[in-house]
């Protein structure tokens, strides 16, 4: 129960490096906003580039070393989406003009990827044999 004027805290967010473990940021990035939950976190960045410029940066950026872009779509809004893959988590990438023109919207997506857990490995089925618990 709570106390009479108080407010719950605030929801914990993922950790940066767990959902970012290689994060690209634009250039000259100045983060605007960040939200999220325990498992998710999306970032809201400024770079005073074109946007025509740092879409090409991620666009380079995520089709080389560990990253592989899955997915490159002009939305309808005149907005940039791409999605790329690591070994790791995988990225989401939203991009646009600011509405005077003076840089570039980035906003960046992404998800705690839990390692594979141990699971029960059963026995074939009419065996006679005992399941075991993988180690």
């Amino acid at each position: 129960m709570l106390g009479c004027g108080s407010e719950p805290p605030p929801p914990k967010l993922a950790d940066v490096f767990a959902v970012f473990p290689d994060l690209p940021l634009p250039p000259e990035a100045k983060l605007v906003s960040r939200a999220g939950s325990p498992d998710a976190l999306q970032l809201t960045l400024f770079s005073p580039a074109k946007v025509d410029a740092v879409t090409d940066y991620y666009r380079t950026r995520l089709s080389k070393g560990n990253w592989r872009l899955v997915s490159d779509l002009k939305r309808p809004d005149g907005s940039v989406a791409l999605y790329a893959e690591q070994d790791g988590p995988p990225l989401w990438v939203r991009i646009w003009p600011t509405s005077d023109s003076a840089g570039t919207m980035v906003e960046l997506a992404g998800a705690v990827v839990e390692a594979e857990k141990d699971s029960v490995k059963l026995a074939p089925a009419g065996s006679t044999t005992t399941p075991k618990a993988a180690k």
